[in-house]
């Protein structure tokens, strides 16, 4: 199957509903099942537990696709499809878990995200301690804490649920626990309500003293140690990003575009012929073809190994920045040349314009990023230049 190109099929009936879900901020269940019909859910799984194991490049021509209809379902399935995508790659989590969510996901049509982030947390990677605990009981554990931004929520089955570990007489360790949507003791609190992408239904998820048996521990490391998942889990995370960004921005600029094409004010000259207009519409394809060719690049050297030029790590940055402030700029863009009635909520442009901020503020954030350019190039030893033959 051409992946992508059933995207766009499929994308084009998800740009219809959008206005609707996004006014009420209600979660688009029909998107979804529309995907799993067509074998999504099993997109990035690999393929001996029945999936069609894309690659990473395939997977972000998907997320584009879907985007370009609607930002929120796009973003909200890159969180269950980058799990498999980064497994396969670095596994980080017992053999048997990533078999029944694969399995789960292609023959029951399961979803999965990590449940990470909290009001006063933080990023782990830089020390920072989950209030959401887990403390031993017998063989087992018991959960408690509350969890935001918890995307999928109304469809979530397999919850990744990042804890504190305080164990006795030394140093708390963070730990990663699966918990199930059908698990005593867990309640979706429906608080989302947002500036933009606001139908991913990233609601609260609270766990009350759940009781967990042994086997929910998935993995567990030192406070500020390095997640299990490494590069791959940045590589498919945050290229995603690039993707879902693209794809709104291109829909914005596809938008203003057709408009300038075709409004003709009182002068009977369609706006495409003014030059401040037609200079914005070039600096937009400008910003989205250097964003594109920044996230292939990177996505290209990641795939490849490559080590020659900029690490691939450090193109994955740059990608994820460059690309996030390149859409922004080329959506306000695309608001200039529609004019004021891009403000009026029955036109997509203002959804876009909201939309495409709401990735700046998944990891890596911007300040993170430069630092990781600048320790690479400042810090890090490198071999003295070579003298002239």
């Amino acid at each position: 199957m051409d992946w992508i190109e059933r995207a766009r099929e499929l994308a084009r009936g998800f740009s219809e509903r959008a206005p609707d879900h996004d006014r009420a901020g209600t979660f688009p269940f029909e998107n979804f099942e529309e995907l799993r019909e067509a074998g999504f859910f099993g997109l990035t799984v690999p393929r001996r537990f029945g999936g069609s194991e894309a690659s990473l490049g395939e997977y972000l021509g998907v997320l584009e696709a879907i985007a370009y209809g609607d930002g929120s379902t796009a973003l909200s399935f890159m969180m269950h499809l980058k799990t498999f995508g980064q497994e396969r790659e670095a596994p980080a989590y017992p053999t048997e878990w990533v078999e029944r969510m694969a399995r789960g996901s292609v023959e029951r049509g399961e979803l999965v995200n990590t449940v990470a982030t909290e009001e006063g947390l933080g990023s782990p990677a830089g020390g920072g301690m989950p209030d959401t605990t887990a403390v031993r009981d017998g063989e087992g554990w018991r959960l408690s804490g509350r969890k935001t931004f918890t995307t999928l929520a109304p469809l979530l089955h397999y919850f990744i649920v990042l804890a504190r570990v305080d164990e006795p007489g030394g140093r708390p360790r963070l730990a990663n626990f699966m918990v199930l949507r059908d698990d005593p003791g867990l309640r979706i609190e429906e608080t989302w309500d947002s500036l933009g992408m606001r139908a991913t239904g990233s609601h609260d998820a609270v766990f009350e003293d759940i009781r967990l048996g042994a086997d929910r521990l998935l993995n567990a490391r030192n406070q500020g140690g390095a997640d299990a998942r490494g590069g791959a889990g940045m590589a498919w995370f945050a290229l995603g990003l690039c993707a879902v960004t693209l794809g709104v921005a291109t829909a914005a600029r596809d938008y203003a575009v057709a408009y300038a094409r075709e409004r003709t004010p009182n002068s009977n000259r369609t706006i495409k012929e003014y030059p401040g207009v037609r200079t914005r519409i070039a600096r937009m394809d400008l910003l989205l073809q250097r964003s594109r060719a920044l996230m292939e690049d990177a996505c290209a050297a990641w795939e490849s190994g490559a080590r020659g030029g900029m690490p691939a790590l450090n193109r994955i940055a740059a990608a994820k920045v460059d690309t996030l402030n390149s859409c922004i700029e080329a959506v306000d863009l695309a608001m200039r040349v529609v004019g004021g009635v891009s403000l009026q909520k029955r036109r997509p442009i203002e959804r876009y314009w909201r939309d495409v901020r709401a990735p700046l503020h998944n990891p890596p954030i911007e300040d993170r990023a430069l630092e990781m350019l600048a320790r690479s190039a400042l810090d890090e030893p490198v071999e003295p230049p070579q003298a002239a033959e």
